[in-house]
């Protein structure tokens, strides 16, 4: 990675960095790798990657290498503690993600294509990156992509719910207070189709007392991801957060 390169940018937030993986892999960046990189390997990690698969190429290069039929790259980095208690030096999730074509990623037995259902791509053990297949008006096949939880986390939240309506309809009880807590948590998971969707299947299976709906709010659990919104601030790239250079604005 020369001096020359394009810096890697860090999306703003959690929500961000999941909405910027699902568009690129709806621009056919379907095949991936994934992982976690200590912090004082990131820059190593970036220049590897520049070096075998061209991650910093421009988009020009980029539109260019897919007319002639060559694999494309992009690579995506958040940390996995958030701003403002973010420690750079610790982990780094990372996500290399690819496009169909001629290269060598394409062809490493460690890619894995984000459209097979045993193979999803994954955000640590709480989301994954599912697709449905659709038709376009001139006939060929697209992919719309969206978050769900995964399993393992969608059962505890389940529990978690199942738990606190039995205290508000137990007879000796009736303490709404962790009830409140967990409708106000489950409201700041990020607000994609595939979650929403669990968010109120979720709802639904507590079986929450009707006369609880109204105070708790149950048609609102979460807005849908506003893709207005940036991705990226200019400031926020990698080296800026390794060496805190980057202050989050107020």
């Amino acid at each position: 990675m020369s001096q020359k390169a394009n810096p890697v940018h860090v999306a703003v937030t959690k929500t961000a960095a999941m909405r910027y993986i699902a568009e690129t892999a709806g621009h056919g960046y379907h095949l991936f790798q994934s992982g976690t990189v200590p912090g004082t390997k990131v820059i190593q990690l970036i220049k590897k990657f520049d070096e075998s698969y061209r991650v910093l190429a421009t988009r020009g290069m980029r539109d260019n290498d897919r007319l002639r039929g060559r694999s494309c790259a992009r690579l995506v980095l958040f940390p996995k503690v958030s701003f403002p208690e973010e420690k750079p030096e610790r982990e780094w999730l990372f996500w290399l993600m690819a496009t169909e074509g001629v290269g060598e990623l394409p062809k490493e037995k460690r890619t894995m294509d984000a459209r097979e259902p045993g193979l999803r791509l994954g955000w640590e053990n709480q989301y994954t990156l599912v697709s449905r297949p659709v038709r376009r008006r001139n006939g060929d096949l697209d992919y719309v992509w969206t978050w769900t939880l995964q399993e393992g986390f969608l059962s505890r939240w389940r529990h978690a719910f199942g738990k606190a309506a039995g205290r508000v309809r137990s007879s000796r009880e009736r303490k709404p207070d962790y009830l409140i807590k967990l409708v106000a948590s489950l409201r700041r998971l990020p607000g994609f189709q595939g979650i929403n969707r669990q968010k109120r299947a979720i709802i639904v299976g507590a079986d929450i007392p009707s006369h609880w709906h109204a105070e708790l709010n149950l048609r609102l659990l979460g807005t849908v991801v506003n893709k207005a919104l940036p991705v990226f601030h200019p400031e926020r790239t990698v080296e800026n957060m390794l060496n805190g250079a980057y202050t989050p604005p107020l």
